[in-house]
């Protein structure tokens, strides 16, 4: 496998692995406001996910990138079947060869221009998905319905390789 095809193949994983898990959920479970997350919902962290994707798929011909232009779309936070859906559809078309883009980013008051390239965008993103992953766990927790998680879900790919490497002494 070369390098390209790995950085799709860990974003293929993670994906499939969070549809996975929206399949067993219920409407109810997606949008329950979960107190230590400061209310915040499983169908939130979910939709946030896939618009940061959406936006380096869409920037990809721009060659312009801004995560803050997200549209926030309430039926990816509300329905789980909707969510799956989207996420098919930027694992079909997200397979893109590596270019560079400039990312655009303002932060209080100063406007950024940093430039960047679609590869390094994929990998920010597989770690931004796995952070949200880590909350949404969290959010599983709480709700006492951890046992349908896969054990490894939110959890870093370096982390699952340090982790086996103690399991072995």
């Amino acid at each position: 496998m070369n390098k390209d095809q790995s950085v799709y193949a860990i974003l293929h994983e993670i994906l499939t692995e969070q549809q996975n898990l929206l399949r067993k959920v219920s409407a109810k479970m997606y949008t329950q406001s979960i107190p230590s997350l400061d209310g915040s919902t499983i169908g939130g962290h979910t939709r946030h996910i896939i618009e940061f994707l959406e936006i380096l798929r869409n920037s990809y011909h721009t060659n312009q990138i801004n995560y803050d232009e997200r549209q926030r779309n309430p039926e990816l936070e509300k329905n789980p079947e909707k969510a799956i859906e989207i996420i098919s559809e930027i694992l079909f078309s997200i397979n893109l060869p590596n270019k560079n883009l400039t990312m655009h980013q303002t932060v209080g008051t100063i406007s950024l221009e940093i430039p960047t390239n679609f590869f390094r965008e994929l990998l920010y993103n597989i770690e931004h998905c796995i952070h949200h992953q880590a909350l949404i766990k969290v959010a599983f927790n709480e709700i006492k319905m951890s046992h349908l998680l896969n054990k490894n879900f939110g959890i870093a790919p370096s982390t699952i390789q340090y982790r086996e490497t103690q399991n072995l002494n």
